[in-house]
């Protein structure tokens, strides 16, 4: 004969199976986060950081969402919310259809938006042109090239100067035109390039 647990022996025993599974999922927390923290001290690439916290426990679905999380916690970007205080305030005003104001906004942006890259800034200057019907500039079509960006910049620095040392390469992303926090935080980047180029010139 089978007996069927009373209502207070069912919610005691369901209660202590809800505390375990919690205490599983805290410590499967812990472990993704570590893997977040691991790879973000390597300097690995977005991708690459996504995939420890796969590897870590963190499913496909979550990916994102977890990285983002992690992200903010650590002070490395902003929330949603924070982006859009910082780019109202920044953007205020501004006649947005001028070339030299357009820059100067989205360098401000880079610079007080954590996690924030030039292009990121640009979408997010017309994004709020569109949605306050407002004029925007945009680079005219057919005007002989792509506007040098500061990765082309510091590659020609590279061709110029070869030989270029890492106090010389840090000394250039402090203070060459363009710069900004988001450069400087993927210094080790272009250290990298600085290297390669220096072996290429050494062969």
């Amino acid at each position: 004969m089978q007996y069927r647990l009373g209502g207070t022996e069912e919610l005691m025993m369901e209660t202590s199976m809800n505390t375990e599974t919690e205490e599983v999922e805290v410590a499967e927390t812990d472990v993704i986060l570590e893997a977040f923290e691991t790879a973000v001290a390597a300097d690995k690439s977005e991708d690459d950081i996504k995939m420890a916290l796969i590897g870590a426990g963190a499913t496909f679905k979550n990916v994102t969402r977890l990285y983002n999380t992690y992200m903010v916690d650590a002070g490395y970007a902003i929330s949603k919310e924070e982006k859009t205080e910082i780019v109202e305030k920044i953007l205020d005003g501004k006649d947005l259809a001028d070339e030299a104001v357009f820059t100067k906004a989205l360098d401000a942006i880079v610079k007080k938006a954590a996690g924030v890259s030039e292009k990121s800034a640009a979408a997010l200057i017309r994004s709020f042109a569109k949605a306050n019907e407002l004029e925007c500039y945009k680079k005219p079509k057919g005007s002989g090239g792509a506007r040098a960006g500061f990765k082309s910049r510091f590659l020609k620095a590279l061709v110029a100067t070869p030989t270029m040392n890492e106090a010389e390469c840090t000394e250039y992303l402090k203070t060459a035109e363009g710069t900004s926090g988001n450069i400087l935080k993927h210094e080790s980047v272009y250290q990298a390039i600085r290297s390669m180029a220096n072996e290429i010139h050494a062969a």
